[in-house]
């Protein structure tokens, strides 16, 4: 069973961001990822940053691994209004599937009953559950990309070689340092 990953100490107490340095490699550490196939992960890699609400700082994607360097906002910026809200979704689902989701919220929103608002907040729960997560934002991107590069090439099982690796890394020189190591 896999341990959870270790974040920032400040998650959830201090109104702070968390920077993390992210790595995964290819299985067999084989060399895989073309020129078609590092454009297909940043299409992916851009699509989940924006819905996810983190953001990427920098990144390099070689031919057997990627790098990340992704920050995670703090709290005071996790609330979305339901405007905000169907915006990120519509980066991810069908037009059909946000208007659904636009109608149940408008109608849910005017809700005056305790239960119809804790439907209302049950649905926003669905989406922004996934949001604001470095492990979820990882888990969707890689089996995104897996799914995608496995259908291209007509193969099946694991694209990667096990969990990404994660280290939280200080804000300022660090980071900078970090930055620098991973555009070199």
């Amino acid at each position: 069973m896999a341990k959870a990953r270790l974040l920032a100490p400040w998650t959830g107490v201090e109104d702070r961001s968390a920077i993390y340095h992210v790595v995964s490699r290819v299985v067999g550490r084989e060399f895989l990822l073309g020129r078609t196939e590092k454009e297909q992960f940043v299409k992916y890699m851009r699509l989940y940053e924006a819905f996810c609400g983190v953001r990427v700082l920098t990144y390099c994607i070689m031919s057997n691994h990627f790098h990340i360097l992704l920050e995670v906002p703090p709290a005071s910026e996790r609330e979305l209004s339901d405007a905000a809200l169907l915006e990120k979704l519509e980066g991810l689902y069908s037009s059909q599937h946000v208007e659904l989701v636009r109608e149940q919220l408008a109608v849910l929103s005017r809700s005056r009953t305790p239960e119809g608002r804790e439907v209302y907040q049950n649905l926003r729960k669905t989406y922004t559950s996934r949001m604001w997560d470095m492990g979820l934002f990882m888990k969707t991107l890689k089996q995104r990309f897996t799914s995608w590069y496995n259908k291209k090439h007509g193969r099946r099982g694991t694209l990667w070689e096990a969990r990404y690796k994660s280290v939280l890394v200080e804000n300022g020189l660090a980071a900078r340092t970090m930055a620098a190591y991973i555009d070199h």
